[in-house]
């Protein structure tokens, strides 16, 4: 019998945290995108130890694209009861929700996501939408305003938060 131990998390994060780095001083747009494409993939390729994952991440992502959005949320729910430490899971069933409007369960798998990776810029910005959704402007800007900590060349979060600060001063008005 093969015994599996997990990966202490440091050990697991080494190569995004030299990402993140990497992102955090990134001087063009350019850079940050070739390194944000990095950390996608970082945080798509699966290595746990569930057989699973790998075959019901892809399908739920090509069920996503194809508007399957019923079948896209099945099969990202089996990634996360197969594996509920795959920060990425949750966050493509995140996604999925907020395409339903469900932003209720969006939210709750976003919080999930960044339990797991706190530094995930894909999730902050996905809970960013979830607060414009729901018509709450001053959450939403507080989301955009932490995925520009993560990600400061994001340039989508970069004008979500001028938008929103000129709403928010207009409101104030």
């Amino acid at each position: 019998m093969l015994l599996v131990l997990p990966v202490p998390p440091a050990a697991a994060s080494a190569g995004l945290d030299e990402l993140f780095e990497a992102l955090g001083s990134a001087e063009t747009p350019m850079e940050a995108a070739a390194i944000e494409q990095q950390i996608w993939t970082a945080w798509f390729d699966y290595d746990g130890p569930a057989e699973t994952v790998t075959q019901d991440m892809e399908n739920g992502s090509i069920a996503l694209r194809s508007g399957l959005v019923g079948l896209a949320e099945r099969l990202f729910g089996q990634v996360i009861d197969a594996d509920p430490d795959y920060a990425e899971g949750w966050n493509r069933r995140a996604t999925v929700r907020y395409v339903m409007g469900d932003y209720a369960g969006s939210m709750a798998d976003i919080a999930e996501t960044l339990a797991l990776e706190p530094r995930h810029f894909g999730a902050l910005s996905g809970l960013g939408l979830c607060y414009l959704a729901l018509g709450e402007p001053e959450q939403a800007l507080a989301a955009f305003e932490a995925v520009l900590d993560v990600h400061p060349q994001s340039h989508s979060a970069r004008q979500n938060v001028e938008a929103l600060r000129a709403m928010i001063d207009d409101r104030a008005i």
